[in-house]
């Protein structure tokens, strides 16, 4: 039911944001994804699939790497509308600027090279060709 009201309001991209910043505010506000002051990483983030396509595979990597790390969805895969945190290991230290990876059900991809800051962001809507933080 929420993927179909979802999928309706991003019909409309202004009414889509808004509904979007609106479901992951209340989110917050339930506690389902981790505050800063809860966080074990800063960097950890809610990723919310904008894309209108399945993401099958997200790889991440730091922004002067430009190697890309495994895959973080493993067996797992990500339909459009739906989000999920992404946690990052604390022991495991770089920077907090991040490019990201998407491939999706139908095997083309999408990179998202700009550097995200993910220390200063609680979530990152990915869209099929840009991406934007909150």
């Amino acid at each position: 039911m929420l993927n179909g009201t979802l999928a309706r309001l991003r019909k409309d991209t202004r009414l889509g944001a808004i509904a979007v910043r609106m479901a992951l505010a209340a989110t917050l506000l339930l506690g389902t994804i981790p505050t800063r002051s809860q966080a074990a990483d800063q960097r950890n983030f809610w990723f919310l699939n904008n894309t209108g396509s399945q993401v099958d595979r997200i790889y991440v990597s730091p922004h002067e790497s430009g190697i890309w790390g495994s895959d973080v969805l493993g067996e797992a895969a990500l339909p459009d509308g739906i989000g999920t945190v992404i946690s990052f290991n604390s022991q495991i230290r770089s920077s907090c600027y991040y490019d990201f990876k998407l491939i999706f059900h139908n095997g083309s991809s999408q990179v998202y090279a700009q550097g995200r800051n993910l220390c200063a962001v609680h979530a990152v809507q990915f869209n099929y060709s840009t991406s934007e933080a909150f």
